[in-house]
């Protein structure tokens, strides 16, 4: 796979940390209000854009939540390692695009789970993972469902579900469970739950992204097909959450995304997509974990 590495800036505005506005660390920058970056996906858009290639960081990735939820309790770290590839679709359809983007996340999972079963078996047997399953995910294919699909898995098992509502961590244990808990790919989430610049179907209601659910953390990998139409993702952007974030604090929400939607006006149109894959709980997937914490070697800090 083409890539070229890169490193990306932690410091960033609310453009740059925008996944969850309500989760975000804030710091006094000069006079002015910065935040600690939750994602690196808008500066690697950039460079995709501008030099026609593939990019990816690997990057720390600061979200304000709360550790002991008890709807995700022992799956969240307020500072954790994000791996992010970001790369052109030219020529691609997006249910094309899309196709690739999942194969390359399953080659690189897989491949990962590979090298650590050859190299790491003595310190897999004392953590006391499972090595008989992790050689099982390794070269067994993942299966692949919609997540209209994963609605109807849940349904069947007794649980509420309706269409715009996000997973908790319950809900993707029952999903991994109706597949023997081999890793699952749900597609095409609803628009409203998902990140304003990704491509929206033709319905509008739902978007050409993929979440990889990994036992036993749950989501480990999350990507899309971004939108190429800069109007149409200003026109997102405002509906979306962060839009909406801004404005309630008398904001104009098109301003911190500038430089961002400058792109759109120098550059071609461009069919891209990117993933991100969270080390820790991939690492949590390897031991068999339940617990986040047993996937960082050392901290300065308890989760309150």
């Amino acid at each position: 796979i083409d890539y070229t590495e890169v490193t990306t800036s932690s410091l960033v505005n609310i453009a740059g940390s925008c996944e969850n506005p309500n989760a975000s660390f804030t710091l006094n920058y000069y006079g002015r209000e910065a935040h600690l970056s939750q994602s690196a996906q808008i500066q690697l858009e950039a460079l995709v854009m501008r030099l026609k290639r593939g990019f990816f960081t690997v990057n720390n990735s600061f979200r304000e939540e709360n550790y002991t939820d008890p709807e995700a309790k022992g799956r969240r770290l307020s500072e954790f390692t994000l791996i992010e590839p970001e790369r052109p679709y030219e020529g691609l359809s997006p249910e094309k695009s899309l196709e690739k983007l999942i194969r390359e996340q399953e080659m690189i999972i897989q491949y990962a789970i590979g090298r650590v079963e050859d190299n790491c078996s003595r310190e897999l047997q004392q953590l006391g993972a499972d090595r008989k399953f992790l050689r099982k995910c390794s070269w067994q294919e993942f299966p692949i469902i919609t997540y209209d699909e994963a609605l109807t898995i849940l349904t069947k098992q007794g649980k509420s579900s309706g269409f715009g509502r996000d997973f908790g961590i319950e809900d993707e244990r029952a999903i991994l469970r109706h597949f023997d808990n081999i890793p699952t790919f749900v597609t095409y989430y609803p628009a409203s739950i998902k990140f304003f610049n990704m491509k929206r179907t033709s319905d509008g209601q739902r978007v050409y992204s993929v979440d990889l659910l990994m036992p036993r953390l749950g989501e480990t990998t999350g990507g899309a097909v971004r939108e190429e139409d800069g109007e149409v993702i200003k026109k997102q952007l405002i509906e979306s959450k962060i839009g909406k974030y801004l404005s309630e604090r008398g904001e104009d929400p098109v301003f911190p995304f500038t430089e961002y939607f400058n792109l759109f006006e120098q550059e071609q149109p461009m069919l891209r997509g990117g993933y991100g894959i969270g080390f820790e709980r991939f690492i949590g997937f390897l031991l068999q974990s339940n617990d986040i914490l047993e996937t960082i070697r050392y901290r300065t800090l308890e989760p309150k």
